[in-house]
């Protein structure tokens, strides 16, 4: 079961970054995003989310680094990659590139993602933003 929910993990990731959205067809009709300093999310509210990000980064990727399954749990290291076209979180990075880590856990029922908490690497994209300065 655990192989079998991290290859659920991998197309999730997989369709997430050739639709630009939460592919339909790897949730539960009951999905619930928790993405941490945000309100929890049903599909529709992280199709919206997600039509944010991709307008702003239109090339958005989300490599996995890591994948460890455990029971109905998938957590994941990966990051979250790409190329900024329009301003993200009001803000115009100077290069345009953002890069930065993240790490998640789902759960996986009935083969389907039911719930996915993500912890992403928000200061670093603040920083490429130049919303924040640089450390060290």
């Amino acid at each position: 079961m655990s192989e079998q929910n991290k290859q659920i993990a991998r197309h999730y990731f997989e369709g997430l970054d050739a639709q630009k959205s939460p592919p339909a067809e790897w949730v539960t009709p009951d999905f619930v995003l928790h993405i941490a300093g945000s309100p929890d999310m049903d599909i529709n509210a992280a199709r919206e989310f997600s039509v944010g990000l991709v307008t702003a980064v239109p090339n958005l990727t989300h490599p996995i680094v890591e994948l460890i399954a455990e029971g109905d749990k998938v957590s994941y290291r990966g990051r979250y990659e790409g190329t900024q076209s329009a301003p993200y979180l009001g803000a115009m990075g100077p290069s345009g590139v953002l890069s930065a880590t993240g790490a998640g856990v789902f759960r996986i029922a009935d083969g389907k993602v039911a719930e996915l908490w993500i912890w992403p690497d928000t200061m670093t994209v603040l920083q490429q933003l130049g919303v924040l300065p640089q450390q060290g």
